[in-house]
């Protein structure tokens, strides 16, 4: 009976077990993504003996050339690859390749997987509202905790939750911030409105507590998405007005909480946080920033074709850094993904990492899956907030961030059509 169930069910069981390396503990390491990177090993590599011995399909290689997105992730792969030849740093190429190595099987496991799956979209926006929950639980308790207390802190990495990082926290509730509009919208029951509408609360009034802005321009990006539902599917507006006033009151309450909270410690609320959102210079992160992006490129210009070497920005950026760098804080990324890339990489592994994205949008658009199935709109929202944090932040090194991201790869794969 129980190898039945595992036998029918084993695309789900493997899909989950992947999206599990969310809750691997660091396990008393100072980074706890070393211990993740090793649990997704493990599993693409039970994937891939599930996929030889039971469907017999020698792997089903032919996947990477009628994918799209999967192609340009491999050839990415490769580049990173040959880009070894270039390295200064062996140890530190073949760590960051083997990482690149992890997301593409990932990748290829999830397409491979969500194919056996009768209704991947129903699959995917369900385990991405369950990781929400999860990921509120362990940010929000914390928070309850210092509110009963009278010790709540603004921007505290108590309130990280599973990610240990208050930027991937809130970029991660953000990313799943429109797959809950979503939910709040498709539910029928009033009930379940009313619990995701509280959910979207607790989940709004978190990324405030964090602060971190790029998260908040992300939220913006998932009101916009809602927007543009309303006034695509206008016809159904009538017959779901429930769900429009549940999240406008929604976002209302979420604001309301966090003046209140800001009132009671002295902190930044929300709404002094978002006007500070800028390109000034002026503004200490921001400066880092520009100033990181301006070496990469500098470097980029030095060598265009092979770059420095996978892995190596993080050696040779210190050279460029020196003057700015206190104490031991050194610029470990260049906080744009497609910049350290193209730094380490050169053109050839941009440009392939870049088509990865394109190809995303470009699916859609050609198979008009926005009109076909309301989801795509709220989908394409979340892929928006990832490419926002790509450029402002490293979740490329981050498995929890990039699990996230390649299961809206795969979902979109799945409707990639091949007779056009």
């Amino acid at each position: 009976m129980l190898l039945n169930y595992l036998n029918k069910n084993s695309p789900r069981i493997i899909l989950v077990f992947l999206l599990l390396t969310y809750f691997i503990p660091n396990l008393k390491s100072i980074d706890r993504i070393g211990n993740q990177w090793l649990y997704l090993s493990i599993i693409n590599l039970f994937g891939v003996f599930l996929i030889h011995f039971k469907y017999e399909s020698n792997f089903k290689l032919f996947l990477i050339q009628k994918k799209q997105i999967l192609k340009w992730y491999f050839l990415f792969f490769i580049t990173g690859l040959i880009s070894i030849l270039t390295t200064g740093n062996l140890s530190e190429s073949i760590i960051t390749l083997n990482q690149y190595f992890n997301s593409f099987f990932a990748l290829y496991l999830m397409i491979f997987f969500l194919n056996e799956i009768k209704h991947p979209e129903n699959f995917v926006v369900g385990i991405l509202l369950f990781l929400l929950l999860a990921e509120i639980y362990f940010s929000f308790l914390p928070i309850i905790n210092d509110i009963s207390s009278g010790t709540l802190k603004f921007r505290s990495i108590t309130y990280s939750g599973l990610a240990a990082n208050i930027n991937i926290t809130s970029f991660s509730l953000a990313l799943k911030t429109p797959i809950l509009f979503y939910f709040i919208v498709k539910a029928k029951n009033f009930y379940k409105k009313i619990f995701l509408s509280i959910v979207l609360i607790i989940t709004l009034y978190i990324i405030y507590i964090l602060g971190t802005r790029g998260a908040l321009l992300g939220l913006l990006i998932s009101i916009g998405a809602y927007i543009f539902y309303l006034i695509i599917y206008s016809k159904k507006i009538k017959n779901n007005l429930t769900s429009l006033y549940l999240i406008i009151i929604s976002v209302i309450i979420s604001i309301i909480f966090n003046l209140i909270s800001s009132s009671y410690d002295n902190s930044t609320s929300v709404i002094d946080r978002a006007s500070t959102i800028s390109i000034s210079t002026n503004d200490g992160s921001v400066n880092q920033r520009l100033r990181y992006y301006k070496q990469g490129l500098n470097q980029f210009l030095e060598s265009p074709f092979f770059g420095v070497g996978i892995g190596n920005w993080k050696l040779k950026s210190i050279s460029y850094d020196k003057n700015d760098i206190f104490g031991y804080t050194v610029p470990y990324h260049a906080h744009n993904d497609f910049i350290q890339i193209l730094v380490e990489q050169g053109i050839f592994g941009f440009a392939f990492y870049l088509l990865v994205f394109i190809s995303f949008v470009f699916i859609i658009l050609r198979e008009k899956l926005i009109f076909k199935n309301d989801l795509y709109i709220f989908i394409l929202a979340s892929f928006l907030i990832f490419l926002l944090d790509s450029n402002l932040n490293f979740p490329i090194a981050r498995p929890i961030s990039q699990l996230q991201f390649i299961l809206l790869l795969a979902l979109v794969s799945v409707n990639q059509n091949h007779k056009k």
